[in-house]
């Protein structure tokens, strides 16, 4: 999550601490300070959906309902969608061989599903996020970082730190709406 966290790190061996609050679903502020939404831009911390007994600290890029162009990883990879999982949420639609659009799926489009949310590491060169994995469920999600704590002088909000000249790098980011899927209505 460099330069957000741990901008010195490589030079100096320093290491940032974080500050986490509880995440719960539901509305705005729940009791005891829980923060109950998560938006994109906020920096979280969720269990790894590849590895479940280790923790990860990245950034929300895109919401249920958003869709996600990113630069590099499973989603642009024909065979890697030739190889999938039917009906797994990883934001890619099921083919249906009986459409008639058929055989047109989007290379590298990536629509986020109801529950999910898509995180990306600040260092656009070294993170591995969903990407790689795809969008995470809510259901991994611990807290939310609200405060950096560098030294005992030195506390601040968590914010952006990334270099805006990099912005090429992102994935790109259509925001959409959610829809609850029908199923989960009755």
């Amino acid at each position: 999550m460099s330069p957000t966290l741990n901008p010195s790190a490589h030079e100096t061996g320093e290491e940032d601490y974080v500050v986490v609050r509880a995440w719960r679903p539901g509305n705005i502020l729940g009791s005891r300070g829980t923060v109950k939404t998560l938006e994109r831009g906020d920096v979280i911390t969720f269990w790894k959906p590849h590895k479940p007994e280790e923790l990860s600290i990245k950034r929300i890029i895109a919401t249920e309902g958003d869709t996600v162009y990113p630069q590099r990883g499973y989603a642009l990879d024909p065979q890697l969608r030739k190889e999938r999982l039917w009906g797994f949420p990883d934001g890619i639609p099921d083919v249906d061989e009986d459409a008639v659009s058929a055989g047109e799926e989007e290379l590298g489009k990536v629509v986020v599903p109801y529950g999910h949310v898509w995180v990306e590491g600040d260092n656009w060169r070294n993170s591995y996020d969903s990407r790689d994995f795809g969008p995470i469920s809510k259901g991994l999600v611990i807290g939310k970082a609200t405060w950096i704590w560098r030294s005992w002088m030195q506390v601040i909000r968590v914010g952006d730190a990334r270099d805006q000249r990099d912005k090429n790098r992102w994935s790109k980011v259509l925001e959409g709406e959610a829809e609850v899927p029908t199923r989960l209505l009755s």
